[in-house]
Order: structure tokens, then sequence, then C-alpha cells
């Protein structure tokens, strides 16, 4: 598996080995004198096996169920030393995907831990019963996704063919066509800046149109995904990808990207420097509460708990989403643009085709949590 899988079976042993999650705020910082308690791990492996490891009365023992069923005990200092153990292997471990030991694999079977990677549901990987510090209440079965600082930077919004802005080309030529369609990298990948630069060299003008066609929702999805959130956004998402291939603007980190925006006021509203990075915030949280390019999104939030981060160090925190205004605040603050795959079945963008006897465009992007 690589880090992230097996930083979700680390994440399950070091909680309930300490019995806490610390809470940070928007910017990343825990208080050590604030914590959630932990009183319930709920992992949902597959459709049809919950594993839930709950404390038993005298809080040295964690009992082990399989779909409400009693199956095991074991003692909660042996999930501490396992997830040092397995803590260690992650850090020292070579290649992209790799094996831990024996001593862990046989640990992990014997407390139920059969699927490394849980089934998602709602966007989350993991479900706890925790007493809430700020109101000492007992919060069930709420869900966190997990994000592991030992591996790959989590996607919080993910790349399709249907979150492409499209546009129409004025200028083109079949020649020239073929010449920018050449254009490719060291790997043999589109060149999509190259391309850019070369339609603005060559005089062409794009017209943007709005974005790609959602087969499976048989509408514009993400637009009016867009719109639903604010009516304004289609463009300025649609200008936040332009900034970037068009005109150069190589960076990539949220704040950065809307003080371009700021200075830009593409849809030319008042108060720029309030209403563009809101406008961003409630675009992060949708993302994170749901909201896709290929489906239509009624509004509602599947969100419940928030993200836990595994730090380098092993240290397992969480961001806590149902504090709205702290998590979007995280959010924008530490998420960042990435340009994905241009292939047809990811992103589907960069290379001048025809549609109806017309040249189109297309850009895309994802975002992702550093």
């Amino acid at each position: 598996m690589n880090r992230g899988e097996w930083g979700e079976a680390y994440t399950a042993l070091r909680l309930l080995g300490d019995k806490r999650l610390f809470i940070t705020d928007e910017n990343d910082k825990n208080d050590k004198d604030e914590w959630m308690e932990v009183l319930k791990v709920i992992r949902r492996e597959t459709n049809d096996r919950v594993v839930t490891y709950e404390y038993s009365a005298d809080g040295e023992t964690v009992d082990i169920l399989i779909n409400n069923n009693n199956v095991s005990s074991v003692p909660s200092v042996s999930l501490l030393n396992t997830a040092e153990l397995l803590k260690h292997e992650i850090i020292n471990g070579r290649g992209r995907s790799f094996n831990v030991s024996d001593e862990i694999i046989t640990f992990l079977n014997d407390i139920e831990i059969q699927h490394l990677k849980a089934k998602s549901i709602e966007k989350s990987d993991i479900f706890l019963d925790v007493i809430d510090p700020r109101s000492s209440t007992v919060r069930e079965n709420i869900g966190f996704s997990i994000k592991c600082e030992f591996g790959e930077n989590p996607t919080l919004f993910n790349t399709g063919k249907a979150s492409a802005a499209k546009y129409k080309i004025q200028g083109m030529t079949p020649q020239l066509m073929k010449e920018i369609n050449a254009l490719v990298d060291s790997k043999n990948h589109a060149a999509v800046s190259d391309r850019c630069n070369a339609l603005k060299g060559n005089g062409c003008n794009l017209d943007f149109v709005g974005y790609e066609f959602a087969k499976r929702a048989k509408c514009n999805a993400f637009e009016e995904n867009l719109e639903l959130i604010n009516p304004l956004l289609p463009k300025v998402i649609e200008r936040i990808m332009w900034n970037h291939f068009m005109d150069g603007c190589n960076k990539v980190d949220i704040p950065s990207v809307i003080n371009q925006i700021i200075i830009d006021n593409p849809v030319n509203i008042s108060r720029p420097k309030e209403k563009y990075p809101y406008m961003m915030k409630m675009f992060l949280y949708s993302a994170y509460c749901g909201m896709t390019a290929g489906t239509l999104w009624d509004g509602k939030s599947a969100v419940k708990g928030g993200y836990i981060t595994v730090k380098e160090t092993g240290e397992v925190v969480a961001n806590y989403a149902l504090e709205s205004d702290s998590f979007k605040e995280f959010l924008y603050k530490h998420c960042y643009l990435d340009y994905p795959s241009t292939d047809e079945k990811h992103g589907d963008y960069g290379k001048v085709y025809i549609e109806d006897g017309e040249y189109y465009f297309k850009l895309n992007f994802q975002i992702r949590i550093k």
C-alpha cells in the first residue's frame, strides 16, 4: 500500500491508543490543552462490514465489534505500541508503495482490519464517537476525512471532464491545429502552457462559452453547481484557469490566486477584497461538503466532522468542520491549485478540436490540500 493507505490504519491505532484527538485552528496550530476524548472508532470497511472499537468499562481494554457483534478484545496499550511501530515503518518505507513487517500485518488481522482503505462515505474515511470539549456533550458517528502528510497531498476538488472551461477559437486553421496539438513535454504529455502561448502567438482569440456538458447529469452540472453557490462563480473560476495558463500567473496557493482575482476584478463587483475570498471559501467548503463537477448538487452538506491530519511526525490532529468559519479559513489558507492529467478519461483538456465545424480548446484544474 502507499503511505496514505497505511496512514488510515495508523490513524485508527493512534486514536485508540491516545484516547484523544487534538483540535487545530485555521492556521493548523493545536492547543495542547484542547482535545476531543475518543470513545469509539468506527471503520466502514465495506457495505456489509462495519468494525467498531470501543473502550470497555475499565478503560484499559478495547472491545472489537463487527456489525455490532462483539468478537474480541485487546489491551489499549498494544494499539499504541503497534501505532509506534507502524509509524516508524511508514516513515522509512521505500518506494511509492511498500509492505510492512509481518508483526504489524498479524496484529492488524487480529484486530479485524481486513481492508486498509475503508469505504469512504459522505467524504469520510473514519467515524468517531467523541466528547466535544466546547459543550461537554457526546457527539456520535462523526465522520472525518483523513489526510496523511506521510504521502501525497490529498485532493479536495477532483478534476473531471465536466469541470473543463470551454473556449471557441477564432483565427484557427487545420495546419495550425496540427502544429499546436503536436506540442508535448519530455514525457510526451500535452504541453498545455506551450500550446496556450502558441494560440496567443498566432493571433487566435479565445471566447469562453461555458463548462463541459456532464453526460451523467445530462446538463452543464458544474456551471449549475457554481451558480448555486454564487451566480458569479462560473466566471471567477474560469478566470482563475485563464490567469494560470494564458497569462502565466505561476502562483498556485489560493490566497495568492485570489489576490490576482481581486486586482483583475473580472466580474466588476464592489468590495472585491471581501467578496472574492468569501466566494472561494464557499467553493472550497462546498467541495468538501460533496459538490462535484459531474453531478447536480442540491447544496446540502455531507459534513459531519472535518479533516484528521496525520503529521509527518505521526501526531494526529483534527480540523473541526462544525466550526465552519474556522474550517473555511483553514481550507482557504491550505489549499492550492493543481493541474492534472490531460488524457481523455481524466481532465480531457489542452488540445484544439473541432465540434460542429468550429474550433475549440479547454482548460481544467483540481484543488489539493497542502
